[in-house]
């Protein structure tokens, strides 16, 4: 069950990179004052970083999930009255 939290969470946080390396690179598409252009490229490239290392941990808790033992599909047996 933890590991199906944490492929949440990593897909959670990706979503949230993308959606802010979206944002930066569209503000870099913008006129801005020298001031603010180190902090999108920095910001950008943040993004860029946190979405990178969301998807290694994504795959590997679904490395994880997949080695992981599965109880066997036994049928409960009821008894007889």
């Amino acid at each position: 069950m933890k590991i199906k939290v944490v492929l949440t969470t990593a897909v959670l946080i990706g979503v949230l990179a993308l959606i802010s390396a979206g944002y930066c690179f569209w503000l870099m598409d913008h006129p801005l004052s020298y001031r603010w252009v180190p902090v999108v490229i920095t910001s950008f490239l943040l993004a860029i970083f946190v979405f990178i290392i969301s998807l290694v941990t994504f795959f590997i808790a679904l490395i994880q999930l997949r080695r992981s033992p599965r109880p066997p599909n036994v049928p409960q047996t009821r008894p007889n009255i």
